[in-house]
């Protein structure tokens, strides 16, 4: 794993006024939906108002990018959209290409609307893995999300403000 986070949770910067969307896959579900519960409770802590996250489920992480793109379109309010899936490696190729074309969907679909995406699509060898990244600790995506995600939206604030 990648280690700590650069930033203690407690010193998170507050973002009340946001509005974000998650999408996340259904493939591992114990384990998507445990880095979400997290992400919702983080965003909570940073003052984000219940009602303004939506949470989306989708068939696969190959489909989170035009579900992004759908939700920015159909939302202008939107202020970012946080994306969770877990990918397992196999024996063939396969999750390369998945995540490759995942990466590459969220960086277009980011710029196209001028608005961050938070991707917490992980690849892992093993659901050992997966599990390492969604449990109780401060190991869990759901919390590098946020702070990725109050980061972002308070530099960009800090931009508008001049």
């Amino acid at each position: 794993m990648a280690g700590f986070l650069p930033k203690k949770k407690q010193d998170f910067h507050k973002i009340p006024n946001a509005k974000v969307a998650i999408v996340a896959a259904m493939w591992h579900p114990q384990f998507v939906d445990a880095m979400v519960d997290r992400a919702i409770a983080e965003m909570v802590d940073a003052g984000v108002n219940r009602d303004n996250i939506s949470v989306h489920t989708l068939p696969g992480s190959l489909e989170l990018p035009l579900a992004a793109n759908m939700l920015f379109e159909s939302d202008p309010e939107l202020s970012a959209v946080m994306a969770f899936g877990v990918v397992l490696q196999g024996a063939t190729t396969h999750d390369a290409s998945v995540l490759q074309t995942v990466v590459e969907g969220f960086g277009q679909v980011s710029l196209k609307h001028n608005k961050p995406i938070i991707n917490e699509v992980i690849g892992v060898t093993s659901l050992d893995d997966a599990a390492a990244r969604s449990d109780d600790s401060e190991s869990n995506k759901g919390l590098e999300a946020v702070f990725a995600l109050t980061e972002l939206l308070h530099w960009q604030d800090s931009l508008a403000k001049g």
